[in-house]
């Protein structure tokens, strides 16, 4: 059944995501702050407005797919935010990775409003966007989960329930927590054994049917030409940026300290992201981190 959807953030996973819910039949009203973005989206048949407000009013679902915390915070409040248009019943499905206790806040004033809302992080990178097979991380109402599945459906695979609000969050942070130390594992592997003489390819098919083998290896080899559409075979096309990991390890750090739960490998490897943006490969995916290593 086609619903009224509102989608605020049309960047490189919210402009796919925005996509396959038109394709799969769905009205939308967008919105970004990049003209460009709402152009496309228009190209596409949705609709674009010129405030988070405006994407409100009206839809049965209002989707959030943005960088970080304090852009949530900006779409949400304020005389020109989403919670100020919002109609009763609306479910506000939030697809950012943000902090869940920012998700709780938002969640708090939208039940004010008498709607219901969603936390809904996602894993796949862009690649993931475009082909409709992200990993969303959910958490909510289970009734509410189980009438949004079909929507959710539209842009993932492997939709998990994950318990309470903010739960999505969490689980999505814990994930991403284990993609950054891999892929610093996986670097300083490549980094040690070709230093020794040790051929790419060879160490590529080793690891991949040995103990080391991880998704980090198998999407994101940082020998370039070893695996075809590896960021460092395209010049670190961004899957997923360096600053966003980095962003998300400092979400990790915060709930870990919440928890009073020690992240050693966590504190250590968000320095190197952060390092590895200072190099100038912030914008670049997050596997430039091998970049440190020569």
């Amino acid at each position: 059944m086609s619903k009224k959807i509102g989608f605020i953030g049309l960047g490189t996973m919210g402009g796919p995501m925005s996509q396959n819910l038109m394709k799969a039949g769905h009205s939308l009203t967008v919105y970004d702050i990049n003209g460009e973005a709402l152009e496309s989206a228009i190209a596409s048949g949705a609709i674009a407005v010129s405030s988070p407000k405006e994407v409100s009013q009206g839809v049965d679902i209002l989707i959030c797919m943005l960088p970080a915390s304090q852009h949530v915070i900006s779409a949400a409040y304020g005389e020109n935010g989403f919670l100020a248009g919002l109609k009763k019943g609306t479910v506000v499905i939030d697809m950012s990775t943000i902090d869940p206790g920012t998700t709780r806040s938002v969640y708090a004033h939208v039940k004010e409003a008498g709607c219901e809302m969603l936390d809904a992080p996602v894993s796949g990178s862009s690649a993931g966007a475009i082909s409709g097979t992200l990993t969303i991380m959910v958490g909510g109402d289970k009734a509410i989960f189980d009438e949004q599945n079909e929507i959710l459906s539209a842009m993932g695979t492997n939709i998990i329930h994950c318990g309470a609000i903010g739960m999505g969050e969490t689980v999505k942070l814990a994930n991403n927590l284990v993609a950054a130390v891999s892929m610093a594992a996986v670097s300083e592997a490549f980094a040690l054994a070709q230093a020794k003489g040790a051929d790419a390819q060879v160490l590529f098919d080793v690891i991949s049917k040995s103990s080391g083998n991880c998704w980090a290896l198998q999407t994101r080899c940082p020998a370039p030409g070893v695996v075809p559409d590896s960021p460092s075979t395209n010049d670190y096309a961004p899957g997923f940026m360096t600053k966003l990991m980095q962003k998300d390890l400092g979400l990790a750090l915060t709930a870990a300290n919440e928890a009073n739960v020690p992240l050693y490998m966590g504190a250590l490897v968000r320095e190197l992201y952060a390092t590895t943006s200072n190099m100038g490969y912030s914008d670049s995916d997050f596997s430039a981190i091998s970049k440190l290593y020569g």
